[in-house]
């Protein structure tokens, strides 16, 4: 696994083999927790289209609510 992005205490961005991406995102208060992705197709278009930045926005919203991304869930 190659580590492309990190930020610590915020997620911890990886290509797993050439084209499959991971996100790992640290969520929580009291207790913290990664929680793991899968990017989708649509996903990793736009991190090649807009970078890390994309990657952040990505992150945060993973953070705020992991509902939308159980399906990628690892």
């Amino acid at each position: 696994m190659k580590e492309i992005a990190k930020e610590a205490w915020n997620y911890t961005f990886s290509e797993q083999q050439p084209g499959d991406y991971i996100l790992s995102v640290v969520c929580g208060g009291v207790g913290l927790y990664d929680f793991v992705i899968r990017l989708t197709a649509t996903q990793v278009a736009d991190y090649k289209r807009e970078g890390i930045p994309y990657i952040s926005r990505l992150a945060e919203q993973v953070r705020h609510d992991q509902t939308p991304f159980d399906r990628q869930k690892m």
